[in-house]
């Protein structure tokens, strides 16, 4: 949040009883006030960057005495250098990659800038509770004025975030064919080695190319709890012999607790492919706080309140594999309401 506004809403409730020149709170009978009521959260953000569409992989130039790499294998220089132009350094998984005589290897690769990695933002409200201690420390000129003291308090928010979308764009499928020369080829999943010997596959790959119009759907989401400790001033005039209101400003610790999960459905060779993950990450999140709450007492130790509050926290940022995922509560703002006892 705006660490100006901040500054500036703190000094002006830190300073306002000073100014009405207040009286000793020991006038009062009533000095602990403890208030409990759910809370509401607005305009928390999760921040999803994607991969690109799929998973591209560079099949080299087509011809012999190079490495090739696949998304279904690969065809590599084995120690001999290829002598003969053949490799034993080659491996395959789908047995549907036999094709007559020969061996197909594919690779996919995105080229709409659409499908590229970038950024979404959701926002949904999400419920809480919160449990609030304040000490009436001093009164204003008048003990019917108003009174002035510090408040403490403790909350829980259930963060629910999610990101449902799809991806439109081109994707090419470079298909290379590889001479087995009669060879009968081992059953999938194969993996040859550089040193060898194996069964020789000709090293210069005959290739072809198709580019289709393809999706990517994708669901993010980002859940946990978030825990917030809050400490500051408050100042509260009294409007009638019954109704109040209260300004508070301060501090803010916030440990949170957040799980990311992704499931990811990619165009891929021979059909699409789904792919998922998922990560825990725990941390220390803090800022500042301002508050406003409107009092209404039905006697004299007990009654009910109506309020708003605006917190700017730090952000929570987590990986799984190529994703990134960030909790932003930079510029939440939760309205409260519940039930208050004096004593």
């Amino acid at each position: 949040m705006n660490r100006i506004a901040l500054s500036t809403a703190l000094t002006l409730v830190v300073a306002a009883p000073l100014v009405l020149h207040g009286q000793d709170a020991s006038e009062s009978e009533d000095l602990n006030r403890f208030s409990l009521g759910p809370r509401f959260g607005f305009n928390f953000k999760g921040d999803f960057r994607l991969r690109s569409i799929g998973n591209p992989s560079n099949p080299g130039p087509a011809s012999g005495g190079v490495n090739h790499g696949y998304n279904d294998g690969y065809v590599n220089v084995d120690s001999s250098g290829n002598a003969g132009g053949q490799t034993w350094n080659w491996g395959y998984q789908n047995n549907s990659q036999v094709v007559g005589d020969t061996m197909q290897f594919h690779s996919v690769q995105a080229q709409s800038p659409s499908l590229a990695s970038h950024n979404n933002t959701t926002d949904d409200p999400q419920a809480g509770l919160e449990f609030v201690y304040q000490r009436v420390l001093g009164r204003f000129s008048t003990k019917a004025a108003g009174c002035w003291g510090l408040e403490a308090g403790f909350g829980y928010t259930d963060i629910d975030l999610h990101d449902d979308r799809t991806a439109t764009g081109f994707t090419t499928v470079t298909t290379d064919a590889y001479q087995l020369n009669g060879s009968l080829p081992p059953g999938a999943s194969y993996h040859g080695t550089f040193q060898g010997p194996g069964t020789l596959l000709g090293d210069t790959p005959t290739r072809t190319t198709a580019t289709a119009l393809t999706s990517q759907t994708s669901q993010q989401r980002l859940s946990g709890q978030l825990y917030t400790i809050r400490l500051g001033p408050f100042a509260e005039w009294n409007i009638t012999s019954q109704l109040s209101l209260a300004a508070s400003a301060g501090l803010t610790l916030a440990p949170a607790s957040i799980d990311y999960d992704y499931t990811e459905l990619n165009p891929g060779v021979g059909g699409s492919a789904l792919t998922s993950g998922h990560s825990s990450k725990v941390g220390l999140l803090y800022g500042g706080f301002v508050g406003a709450t409107l009092r209404f007492d039905f006697t004299r130790h007990f009654g009910a309140y109506l309020g708003g509050q605006f917190q700017g926290l730090s952000t929570l940022e987590q990986t799984s594999g190529t994703h990134v995922a960030r909790l932003d509560p930079g510029a939440t703002v939760y309205g409260t309401a519940g039930l208050v006892w004096k004593f």
